[in-house]
């Protein structure tokens, strides 16, 4: 989950950025509220989790590609005995 310092910060940006200094911010508990609501509704991991995942992904990746090299030479061994 994110953290409520970067759901701050990003409403505090967003306010700033809307009312170029010239509104109250008495909007900035809507807002935050809504950056809140339009984040819990995305598909997000942490990055922990993405580079883990990702790990695991190389790990099979290399996997496939020797067991393809060997099927390639397991095959022509094959043709070449027939």
């Amino acid at each position: 989950m994110i953290k409520p310092q970067i759901l701050q910060q990003l409403a505090d940006e967003i306010a700033s950025k809307l009312s170029n200094g010239n509104q109250p911010t008495s909007g900035n508990a809507a807002l935050k509220s809504l950056v809140q609501e339009a984040v819990a509704r995305l598909d997000l991991v942490t990055r922990q989790d993405y580079d883990r995942l990702l790990e695991i992904h190389q790990r099979t990746r290399q996997r496939v590609d020797e067991l393809n090299r060997r099927l390639i030479a397991l095959e022509n061994t094959s043709k070449s005995g027939v």
